[in-house]
């Protein structure tokens, strides 16, 4: 949220907040940090010296901010995704204030529990009663592409006259 020099609190930094999104625990592989940007897209949200804590346990960070350090956030064991990358720190213009809540990312609502899944092209939330469907949706979708690609792969390339 924007910052408020009133709300600080000590204790409640930002591996607080981390730590406390995560279940009060590390990471566990596959889950994902999802960090609102408060109305600030453009301003820094951690970067790499913050983010450390997600290393080496196989975990994600989607922020709907910027990040810092990306060269050093490319050295770590997780992915991450964001709106870019920034050289001021933000923590004078945003700061964490609350974790295990819903949260919009970019215009979707992304609920504690929703899977997150992200590429290159883009990404998808998936609210955690629909998982299964949209696995069996995508599994089937992945299955008419190959079938497409392999008829693709024999066909003619030049029409007959």
């Amino acid at each position: 949220m924007p910052y408020r020099e009133d709300l600080v609190e000590p204790g409640r930094d930002f591996a607080y907040f981390f730590y406390g999104a995560l279940g009060g625990r590390a990471p566990t592989p596959g889950q994902v940090l999802v960090l609102s940007s408060g109305g600030y897209p453009d301003v820094s949200h951690g970067g790499g010296t913050k983010l450390s804590r997600g290393d080496g346990h196989g975990a994600g960070v989607l922020a709907d901010g910027r990040l810092r350090d990306f060269d050093q956030l490319r050295g770590y064991s997780f992915a991450t995704w964001c709106r870019g990358e920034a050289v001021p720190r933000g923590g004078d213009a945003v700061m964490p204030h609350d974790f295990g809540i819903t949260v919009e990312i970019s215009g979707v609502c992304v609920n504690p529990g929703d899977y997150v899944y992200m590429d290159n092209a883009g990404g998808v939330v998936i609210p955690s009663a629909s998982l299964h469907r949209v696995t069996d949706i995508a599994e089937e979708v992945t299955a008419e592409e190959a079938v497409a690609a392999k008829n693709i792969r024999v066909e003619a390339t030049r029409p007959d006259k």
